[in-house]
């Protein structure tokens, strides 16, 4: 699991109606350099949300197989957002 900034929301002029109600979030996935207050980010993924995160939200994104348990019937979602945060705290190791 990593964590992300959301940047922006995918609009789908098509989608499958059993999505209905869902985002799609893009997102900018933190390296570690991320957690220490610079702005470094891995490229930005699309994220499957559930939780109505919106821009400029933290998130848990759950990535690979992972992503896709929450669904009772296999579905294809490679990244999916398992939580909001509120806060984190980051301690470098000496």
């Amino acid at each position: 699991m990593r964590m992300g900034t959301v940047i922006g929301r995918v609009t789908l002029s098509v989608k499958n109606p059993k999505f209905f109600g869902e985002r799609l979030l893009l997102t900018l996935p933190w390296k570690r350099e991320t957690f220490e207050g610079k702005e470094v980010f891995d490229p930005s993924i699309v994220v499957f949300d559930q939780l109505g995160g919106g821009v400029g939200d933290r998130i848990a994104i759950s990535e690979g197989a992972e992503a896709a348990c929450p669904f009772q019937k296999p579905t294809p979602v490679d990244a999916y957002c398992a939580a909001l945060i509120d806060a984190h705290f980051y301690h470098q190791q000496p």
